[in-house]
């Protein structure tokens, strides 16, 4: 089969008929879905391919239930990574070559990506060639970049940015953010090559006095200052004593730059080796008492100030290191006089530990020395408990009897109000910037933010999100606690594309605070970013945007003041009135706690009620046959490549059975391999049979048409929930191996039937596979796309029937116990089986004793005078039923028989005899409901 010239085939009647171009249908019921425009640094990859594909599936789906759909498409080019990649290819850099040259990227191309506008016309140009290719069904008329570059936008986002200040919602204030030295800008997610949601912490530098100076070490936990009993430093890092503010202190040399960040007034003095402190005493300035300072060479100078306070009574990793030195201290270079007086100091009590928890679980889990992995593990054990309900006790001074929890801001308030501590913030994991810069955290003073931790807008956020459909409703609980976490955003930068802060043009606005409306542009896209409308980028002034989404004005005035004419202001309005608010917006899970979070905070602050969010999804990340996909790895594999390999439709196929809800999805390709050939299977199968076959009706028929009636409830079901994995599973696998036996059981399938089952299972894949369903469709006689048709319906006249699903359970059962019969009796030679049902009043019995105790069911079959004829056989029945828990299944077995023994005669390659006139061995005696008696010759 074909699937490329299919593919074009179908691409180019889409794209001819404008199948996905939708209009304003008043009346007409509208689905709006969207995904978040992907980053123009390279082609599409099949991680964010799942998140759109998951879209645009819905957006057939809902297409084929009858809503008029709109499902646009944009492209991101707002940001650092495009201009600092840019310059990296300029300056000739080696690495990124390698990137562009990885993608496939001709080497005669290479050079014009140093211009970084090049890369915003060349990668939105080919990710929608490979959209296309997979048979997208999106409406490109409303397809844009964003950025400067494109004034219409620019003009959107200006006006998005003065009516959030104007609100109150964006302020200036001094907060710590993640910055890039190089960039020198703060660095949101999307513009990180790691470390995505790495947020600045607050951490404690507690002052320990040497000499002169200050050796601050870095905590999160200062209630354990009370416990110290000495303090550790790498003797292989030469440290730095420089000025800090009006004090000495002594740290890495990695400190200073962030010192310097986090508005420190720094001057370095001179540098100090590290082994030249080993040994000399310190004072614990909290508790009076001196202490060593001992070497680690686990100390890294890049984490904190590269100085660190040991508690081993309640640190793991400092009790290992301890014992390892008091084991051996010549290993160390130390004299044992050194660590002779150090003690454990017992500062939290929690259950189920003694006075030195650290000891204990170090000792419990056999930990060996500094460098166990377990440590670990013993580590987030003990610290977990002590901080959720650790109690201090009488060596915190006035502390004691309080809860950790609870005393940490009275302590940390206490001793920097004593200068025996300050402020610091870091970064809990290392973040890496898209031009591979490692970041830090710096203090802004003149940076904008957009006011999140503001309570009132947050009970907003709240309001928005109860009224949301979220998929899957488990993702609620990370919604919820994302909203109430969330911090001022710094909404701007120096450095990179996108949209000038109106108000203050020294700064660009931050690549995720310029899309979280953007929904609402795409309403009126067509209108402003096509030049035959004739609306230029200076008309569209606050007034045409305030009159067109917020209702602000009136036509005329605008009309006056912009200069476009009254009819396309009202046509804008018609259509982002009818098209929004948006139902769905589907996205990673790693968006829930920005880009999603922020687009519900600035729609309540933008909007009225009716246009907020209906409806958000979000999924897992992409595996590649099982392994995260990573660079390092080789395996992110573009969507293109995916497509060459095995074509749009089994791209698309595997991509919506890998995964479902919040869990990881997987990419299998011996799925991928496979999914062809099914296809093709299905192609032939369907296109040789429609409208073919018999006209007189079977119990068979009757089995296949409940089972595909029931299987279609299901389907729908699931593809509602956006549960595709579980819609193709129930849709496609299970209808076909329903077909299977279906066929196997009568060769000839009645035409009705068999048409009817084809349309609904090609309609059920037409989502996941429209290219190849579009041509068994046309193939079939029908009527325009199937794209458009409806979904699968059934005759709700037509029950469900149990019974009849039981009965081919039954015929199943009955070729089961023959073949099992003749295997173990060694009948192969044997030419015919006579098959003898129960008696009838076996089967009223049933009836009448089933799911009863015994006394309860022979008092119901008793009271029957037919029953009373059979005398002890019915008791004995009645025991039988009772203690095997049998139930009557409603089959007409004797009728299903009748018309199967034809196909039981070929399954067991005997003649078949149901119920012969004769029965010399008096066999029917044995059979009771559901077990026929068997008698084989």
């Amino acid at each position: 089969m074909d699937f490329k010239a299919i593919e074009e085939k179908w691409q180019k009647r889409y794209e001819d008929a404008k199948a996905f171009e939708p209009v304003v249908e008043p009346g007409r019921p509208k689905y709006f879905i969207t995904f978040p425009y992907p980053y123009m640094n390279g082609y599409f990859h099949i991680g964010r391919a799942f998140s759109g594909i998951r879209a645009e599936v819905m957006a057939r789906y809902k297409l084929m239930q009858g809503f008029n759909v709109l499902f646009p498409f944009g492209f991101h080019c707002t940001g650092t990574p495009i201009v600092a990649a840019a310059e990296r290819i300029a300056e000739g850099e080696k690495k990124q070559m390698d990137i562009l040259r990885k993608m496939g990227i001709p080497e005669e191309e290479i050079p014009k990506f140093a211009d970084p506008v090049y890369w915003t016309e060349f990668f939105p140009r080919e990710t929608k060639k490979d959209l296309k290719r997979i048979g997208a069904a999106v409406d490109w008329t409303r397809s844009f970049i964003t950025t400067s570059l494109n004034p219409p936008y620019d003009h959107f986002i200006q006006w998005q940015m003065r009516k959030l200040k104007a609100g109150g919602y964006i302020v200036m204030g001094e907060h710590p953010v993640v910055w890039c030295p190089r960039c020198k800008s703060p660095v949101g997610d999307h513009g990180r090559l790691e470390g995505e949601g790495v947020t600045p912490e607050e951490i404690y530098l507690i002052k320990f006095k040497v000499g002169d100076a200050i050796l601050p070490c870095g905590t999160y936990r200062p209630e354990t200052t009370f416990g110290v009993t000495n303090l550790w430093l790498n003797p292989e890092v030469t440290y730095v004593r420089a000025k800090v503010n009006d004090e000495v202190w002594i740290v890495s040399e990695e400190t200073i730059g962030k010192l310097e960040n986090q508005k420190f007034a720094v001057t370095i003095l001179e540098k100090v080796p590290g082994k030249t402190l080993i040994g000399q005493k310190v004072l614990n300035q909290v508790t009076g008492t001196e202490i060593p300072i001992l070497p680690a060479t686990f100390v890294d100078p890049g984490v904190g100030t590269g100085v660190v306070m040991s508690v081993p009574a309640h640190a793991p990793y400092d009790y290992a290191a301890l014992r390892d030195i008091e084991n051996d201290p010549k290993k160390f270079g130390l004299d044992e006089s050194v660590i002779s007086g150090i003690k454990l100091v017992n500062l939290i009590t929690i259950d189920g530990y003694g006075k030195f928890p650290a000891k204990e679980i170090v000792e419990g889990m056999n930990i060996k020395n500094q460098d166990d992995p377990k440590l670990e593990e013993a580590t987030k054990e003990i610290y977990k408990k002590e901080f959720h309900t650790g109690i201090l006790n009488e060596n915190t001074g006035k502390y004691k009897g309080k809860k950790v929890m609870e005393a940490k801001l009275e302590l940390v308030s206490d001793f920097v109000h004593a200068d025996k501590a300050a402020i610091f913030y870091e970064l809990p994991e290392p973040v890496v910037c898209r031009d591979l810069t490692r970041c830090v955290v710096k203090i802004v003073s003149d940076q904008w933010f957009l006011n999140y931790s503001n309570p009132i807008w947050k009970a907003q956020a709240h309001k928005a999100l109860d009224q949301m459909k979220l998929y899957p409703e488990k993702a609620r609980k990370q919604f919820d606690y994302v909203i109430d976490w969330l911090k001022d955003w710094a909404c701007t930068r120096e450095y990179g594309l996108g949209t000038e802060l109106p108000w203050d043009k020294r700064w660009v606005v931050e690549s995720l605070s310029d899309s979280t409306i953007y929904m609402a542009f795409y309403t009126i896209s067509k209108y402003i970013e096509n030049p035959e409308y004739g609306i230029k980028p200076e008309q569209l002034t606050d007034e045409f945007f305030d009159y067109v989404f917020l209702s602000i004005g009136d036509a005329e005035s605008v009309s006056k003041h912009t200069g476009i004419s009254k009819d396309l202001l009202n046509t804008c309005k018609q259509e982002f009135e009818y098209w929004y608010p948006f139902d769905l917006r589907n996205s990673g899970k790693d968006l829930v706690q920005n880009h999603l979070a922020f687009c519900i905070f600035n729609h309540t602050a933008l909007f009225p009620e009716k246009y907020w969010p209906k409806g958000m999804s979000v999924n897992g990340f992409l595996q590649l046959d099982g392994q995260k996909m990573s660079t390092s790895k080789g395996n992110v594999h573009t969507l293109r490549h995916i497509c060459d390999l095995y074509g749009a439709d089994a791209t698309r196929m595997t991509l919506m059975y890998g995964g479902e809800g919040l869990e990881d999805p997987n990419w299998d390709s011996e799925f991928a391999r496979n999914a062809g050939p099914r296809l093709t299977q299905w192609y032939e199968f369907a296109v040789e049979n429609y409208g073919k076959g018999r006209d007189d009706e079977k119990y068979i028929d009757r089995w296949l048409e409940s089972m595909t009636i029931k299987t279609l409830k299901l389907t729908k079901e699931s593809m509602d929930n956006m549960d595709f994995r579980s819609a193709i599973q129930r849709g496609y696998f299970d209808m076909q191996r329903y077909l299977k036996w279906y066929i196997r059981r009568s060769p000839v399938p009645n035409k009705r039937l068999i048409s009817w089952f084809i349309e609904a299972e090609t309609k059920i894949l037409a989502p996941f596979c429209p290219h190849v369903c579009e041509e068994i469709w046309e193939k079939i006689g029908g009527q325009g796309f199937i794209a458009r048709a409806p979904y699968p319906s059934w005759d709700d006249s037509v029950p469900v029937d149990e019974s009849i699903e039981k009965s081919e359970d039954f015929i199943r059962n009955v070729i089961e116990d023959i073949q099992e019969i003749v295997e173990v009796a060694q009948l192969k030679e044997a030419k015919e089986v006579f098959i003898y049902t129960a008696d009838e009043w076996k089967y009223k019995a049933l009836q009448l004793a089933s799911g009863k105790n015994m006394g309860d069911a022979m008092k119901d079959v008793m009271a029957d005078a037919e029953m009373r004829k059979h005398g002890k056989e019915v008791s004995k029945y009645v025991g039988k039923v009772v203690s095997e828990r049998l139930v009557y299944s409603g089959v007409d077995e004797k009728a299903v028989l009748d018309e199967a023994k034809d196909f039981v005669s070929r399954e067991v390659g005997m003649t078949v005899t149901v119920n012969p006139e004769t029965d010399p061995e008096n066999k029917r005696r044995h059979a009771i409901p559901g077990r026929p008696a068997l008698l084989i010759k």
